[in-house]
């Protein structure tokens, strides 16, 4: 069977493993240690997946989360304590060590992409997959950032030599989809772990072992026919408002139904079923989060951060959080678009294009879903659509 992926991110602490106990002793044995009050499993479960220190920090009293020196104290007691007893209750989840031999066996390279310390990482790893031939087993390392920062991805992949649209990542928490989205891969949330998770537009869910293995070891990728109607259904009001515009405004545009477009090669399947190449869109703000921006580029065309400011004279953006984006602009991550300048949540958002897109004979983007994919003539786009719905546009 061909697979769909050939690299495969694995989060550790509740997806591969679960941890939780022995973390939470840990912690509690540098807390008894300086007579602080102890916390519960259930505590701990919403502390844990930003590094240990993160995790020490805030177990200890608030009055003293803010001393260095108070959180470096504990944190050395903590690590003393976890090395010597890291594995008295941690344990894999069942079939996990099944499913990553199944896929070693298939050829999928795997890493472990974490942000436990790096010596409990890898002690941990060796200790339940062992004989893995791991492409990178990577934790916290000093002087490297932590999930959700993209490095972690981009060294997986440097690591690897595989290509950004046949890798995904496996994690418990919105942190490890997040880590996905900002490194450009596909992902796959799973329901076994420390916090809740569900399904999204920018990633799926496997709610036990047995699907998270369908999911690796799935169909090829659907592209309806061609279509110049509405959907029948609207899934979100979003795309609603879209259609009616471009009924109003006499936009004729032909769209495609997909499964849920994840990856570049997603996208390559959408573009061939589309008749053009679809755009990539991200969402941005500045430091303060009071300015926002949708900046529309090819593709192929990474994001960098340094010439998008340049180009409009503004100071440093990051990526804005998935709330401000389902608030102003309607979406969830995965399926940003200018099309939501249609909304009137949207009107204070900046809207930039890249030259290469306006200059384009089309255009093609997400509907405000990942499943409906429509291509309109970019005249109609510049001329009609966004001068319609009250927007100024800087094209760099």
């Amino acid at each position: 069977m061909k697979l769909k992926y050939k690299l495969v991110l694995f989060d550790l602490d509740g997806t591969l493993i679960d941890t939780l106990e022995d973390l939470a002793a840990a912690v509690n044995h540098a807390l008894e240690l300086r007579g602080y009050p102890l916390h519960s499993l259930e505590e701990y479960r919403r502390m844990v997946g930003h590094g240990v220190r993160n995790l020490v920090k805030q177990a200890l009293p608030e009055a003293i989360q803010e001393s260095d020196a108070a959180v470096d104290e504990a944190l050395a007691d903590f690590k003393a304590y976890y090395t010597a007893n890291i594995d008295v209750h941690t344990r894999p989840y069942p079939g996990m060590q099944d499913l990553v031999r199944d896929l070693d066996a298939a050829g999928v390279r795997m890493a472990v992409a974490s942000n436990k310390f790096q010596s409990g990482t890898e002690q941990l790893v060796h200790e339940f997959f062992p004989g893995i031939p791991f492409v990178a087993i990577l934790g916290n390392r000093e002087g490297c950032p932590l999930k959700p920062d993209p490095e972690i991805v981009e060294e997986v992949l440097r690591s690897s030599g595989i290509a950004r649209e046949e890798a995904l990542m496996v994690g418990d928490s919105g942190t490890d989809m997040q880590t996905a989205i900002n490194g450009g891969i596909a992902a796959i949330a799973v329901g076994w772990g420390y916090r809740p998770m569900e399904a999204s537009d920018a990633w799926r869910f496997a709610g036990s072992v047995t699907e998270l293995r369908t999911m690796l070891f799935q169909r090829p990728f659907y592209v309806s026919e061609q279509f110049s109607t509405a959907p029948s259904v609207f899934g979100t009001p979003l795309q609603k408002a879209i259609y009616e515009a471009f009924t109003r405004l006499g936009i004729p545009f032909v769209r495609v139904d997909t499964d849920p477009g994840i990856t570049m090669e997603d996208c390559r399947h959408i573009d061939a079923g589309i008749g053009s190449r679809i755009v990539k869109s991200v969402f941005v703000c500045n430091r303060q989060q009071t300015e926002f921006y949708i900046y529309v580029m090819p593709a192929d065309k990474p994001f960098v951060t340094r010439e998008f400011c340049s180009a409009l004279g503004i100071s440093r953006v990051s990526f804005a959080s998935a709330d401000k984006l389902q608030s102003l602009t309607g979406v969830a991550p995965g399926a940003t678009t200018i099309l939501s300048a249609v909304l009137p949540s949207a009107a204070g958002v900046h809207l930039v294009i890249d030259s290469a897109v306006a200059s384009g004979d089309w255009f093609a983007c997400t509907d405000g879903t990942d499943t409906c994919f429509v291509r309109i003539a970019t005249r109609d786009l510049l001329e009609k659509f966004l001068p319609a719905c009250g927007h100024d546009l800087k094209i760099i």
